[in-house]
């Protein structure tokens, strides 16, 4: 896709990956609609973009896990500019927790953001991508996505759950001319793990693998609306662990078991 005078839609843009990821479409001349629950944040991003040129940006208060919020922000996006092009489903929250210690509560809110936001944020720009036959839909997953972590099962769900739902949706809107494509990031330099459900830091260990810088995640996003490949990773690394967890499950398995038992003793 030809990224000049696009309408983009990103969720989750007030910080992390979402901000990254709008600072890096602002490279382009394009109009940008950032949604977020923090509307003084996306007050502020707003403002670093309108500042550049070529680039017009709309601040959106909204949480993806309400249906009429999300209604409502993308009848302003259109009010405002008509068709919106490209969709980057960002929103996302996590949670570390070992199975048998789960709060029940707190798991439901966050398939409420992770998977049902993006299924309302989705179903909202549909009808007019239909119409147009035109549209590029970008969902943001993770590695352990397509590996489930030790200590993170409740959030490696969701985004199994996402990527089930990319797929489908990837050959169902084909024949509409619009495309899908899975994002998978590996560990982010954000304040995405200081901000994790159960209020704690991960217990999987990703303090201690060596974060992509959120800028760089966010360049990669770019490309990949340009591009349009059914999957796409920010770093070489994150695709071989998918690779290799892919071709030794069993290896994975044990490295794995491993690891998590040598942070459990730690904590």
């Amino acid at each position: 896709m030809e990224l000049n005078d696009r309408v983009v839609l990103i969720t989750g843009a007030s910080m992390g990956i979402g901000a990254a990821t709008a600072l890096a479409f602002a490279e382009h001349p394009v109009r940008l609609a950032l949604l977020a629950r923090s509307e003084q944040r996306l007050q502020t991003l707003a403002a670093e973009l309108n500042a550049r040129p070529g680039v017009t940006a709309l601040p959106l208060a909204a949480d993806v896990s309400d249906r009429e919020s999300v209604a409502r922000a993308v009848g302003r996006t259109q009010e405002a500019w008509g068709a919106i092009d490209i969709l980057v489903n960002n929103a996302g929250v996590g949670m570390s927790s070992p199975i048998g210690e789960i709060d029940l509560i707190l798991a439901r809110q966050l398939f409420d953001i992770n998977y049902w936001g993006a299924i309302h944020v989705t179903e909202a720009v549909l009808p007019d991508m239909r119409a147009r036959r035109d549209g590029l839909i970008i969902n943001i997953s993770s590695i352990i996505g397509r590996r489930a972590m030790p200590g993170s099962g409740v959030y490696c769900s969701s985004k199994f759950a996402l990527n089930a739902l990319s797929e489908s949706m990837r050959v169902e809107l084909r024949p509409h001319n619009i495309r899908v494509v899975s994002f998978y990031p590996g560990v982010t330099e954000s304040e995405f793990s200081r901000n994790l459900l159960t209020g704690g830091s991960s217990v999987h260990g990703q303090g201690r693998m060596r974060p992509t810088p959120a800028a760089k995640v966010g360049q990669a996003i770019v490309r990949a609306a340009s591009r349009e490949p059914r999957d796409a990773y920010a770093t070489l690394f994150d695709r071989f662990f998918v690779f290799s967890a892919a071709v030794a499950p069993w290896l994975m398995d044990w490295m794995l078991a491993k690891f998590y038992g040598k942070r459990t003793r730690e904590n």
